[in-house]
C-alpha cells in the first residue's frame, strides 16, 4: 500500500516547528486512507454520512445572546462538570451547517481532550430565529466577541482554544488577524480553509458549485425570506448562478455599503497577516471545494508568521480525512488533539 505524506509548512520560529514535529506523530507519519477512500469524492461524502449518523449530542445548555442590532446567537456547551480552569475548545461551524452539524467532531474533541466544548452558532443556524434582517455566510467577528465574552463570564480563567471548520475556519483567521496580539484564544486550528474567498469561491469544482450555490439559497434566503426579500442585493442573491455571484451580491444582506467593502470586512486574508498565535492549519490536495491553488498563493503571507503550522495531504478531501480500513476514523482529529496538547502544554 502505497503512503501518502503529510507536506508541512512552517513559519519563522524553527524551534517551534521542531517542537510541533516532535509531539505531533500525525504531523510527521503518513496518512493512509482505505484505497477504496482515496477520492476526495468519497472522503467528503464519508464525512456527511459519519457525520450524520452520528449519536446526538446531549448539550448540557445553550445560551442564547441578542446581538446590540437585536440578532440572535448562540454558544452551545458540552462537559461543563469539568473543573474550574479546564481549557475550553470554541468551535466554529461550517457555512451551512451549526453545531449539531459537526456532533461526532465535538464528541471526539471532548472524549480525547476531555476539555470543556463550547460550540458557536451564528446567525440563522442551529434553528435559531433570525432576529435581525441581517446575516453573513462567513459570520462576524463582533457578534464572536460578544460569544468569547460570555464564554469567560462562564469559565473565568479557563484557556480558551479555536478551532474552525470549513467556513468557520474563515471566521477564526478573521478574529485572530483583528485582535493580533489581543487575541483571547491561546492557540488556533483552521480545517479546510478557502484563504482568499474573493478567488476561492470561484475556483470551486462546478458540481460542488452548482450543489453549494443551490444550499445557500435554500439556507438563507428562503428560510429567511420574510425577514430578508426588502434588504437590498436579496434579489441578485436569489438569481446568483454561483458561489462566487452570490457573494458578490450579499453585501447588502450582510449589512456593507458595497462589493469591496464586503470582501475588506470578511475576508479572512486581508487580516491574517496580523495572527499572533500558534496556528494548525489543515489542507488536501484533492479538495474540490477549497481547492490547492487557493493555499499556495497565501504561503508567503502564512510562513512569515511566527507560529503556524501548515499541514497538506494528497488525499482527504473537503474536511474528510479517514482512515483505517473502514474509515471510521479522521487523521485529521489525531492531528488536532496532539497539537491543541502541544500548544496547551507550552502556554
Amino acid at each position: 500500500m502505497a503512503h501518502a505524506t503529510v507536506t508541512h509548512f512552517h513559519g519563522t520560529d524553527l524551534d517551534w516547528h521542531r517542537h510541533v514535529l516532535d509531539t505531533c506523530p500525525a504531523l510527521s507519519l503518513a496518512y493512509v486512507p482505505p484505497l477504496w477512500a482515496r477520492s476526495g469524492h468519497v472522503q467528503n461524502a464519508l464525512a456527511v454520512y459519519r457525520s450524520d449518523f452520528a449519536p446526538p449530542v446531549a448539550w448540557d445548555r445553550e445560551d442564547r445572546l441578542t446581538m446590540p442590532d437585536g440578532g440572535t446567537v448562540s454558544v452551545q456547551w458540552l462537559g461543563t462538570e469539568a473543573a474550574p480552569g479546564t481549557p475550553v475548545l470554541v468551535v466554529l461551524h461550517t457555512i451551512c451547517g451549526s453545531a449539531n452539524a459537526l456532533r461526532r467532531f465535538l464528541q471526539t474533541m471532548h472524549r480525547e481532550l476531555g476539555w470543556v466544548i463550547a460550540a458557536c452558532n451564528r446567525r440563522g443556524h442551529a434553528d435559531l430565529p433570525l432576529t435581525a434582517p441581517q446575516l453573513n455566510t462567513m459570520g462576524s467577528t463582533a457578534d464572536l466577541r460578544r460569544q468569547i465574552e460570555r464564554i469567560q463570564e462562564q469559565r473565568p480563567g479557563s484557556p480558551l482554544y479555536g478551532v474552525g471548520v470549513s467556513a468557520g475556519s474563515g471566521l477564526l483567521v478573521r478574529y485572530l488577524g483583528e485582535e493580533g496580539s489581543h487575541s483571547q484564544f491561546s492557540g488556533g486550528v483552521a480545517v479546510c480553509p478557502a484563504y482568499d474567498i474573493r478567488e476561492a469561491f470561484r475556483r470551486v469544482e462546478r458540481r460542488y458549485d452548482a450543489y453549494l450555490t443551490r444550499s445557500l439559497k435554500r439556507f438563507f434566503l428562503q428560510q429567511y425570506r420574510e425577514q430578508l426579500k426588502d434588504v437590498a442585493g436579496f434579489a441578485a442573491c436569489a438569481a446568483a448562478r454561483s458561489i462566487g455571484e452570490f457573494h458578490d451580491n450579499l453585501y447588502g444582506l450582510a449589512g456593507y455599503a458595497d462589493k469591496d467593502a464586503y470582501y475588506a470586512g470578511s475576508n479572512a486574508m486581508v487580516v491574517a497577516r496580523g495572527m499572533k498565535i500558534p496556528v494548525l492549519v489543515i489542507n488536501a490536495k484533492d479538495d474540490p471545494v477549497c481547492v490547492e491553488r487557493n493555499l499556495h498563493e497565501q504561503l508567503d503571507a502564512l510562513t512569515s508568521l511566527a507560529r503556524v503550522t501548515v499541514a497538506l495531504t494528497r488525499h482527504g478531501g473537503h474536511c474528510g480525512f479517514y482512515e483505517g480500513m473502514r474509515a471510521r476514523d479522521s487523521w485529521a482529529d489525531r492531528l488536532i488533539v496532539q497539537y491543541l496538547r502541544t500548544v496547551h502544554g507550552a502556554g
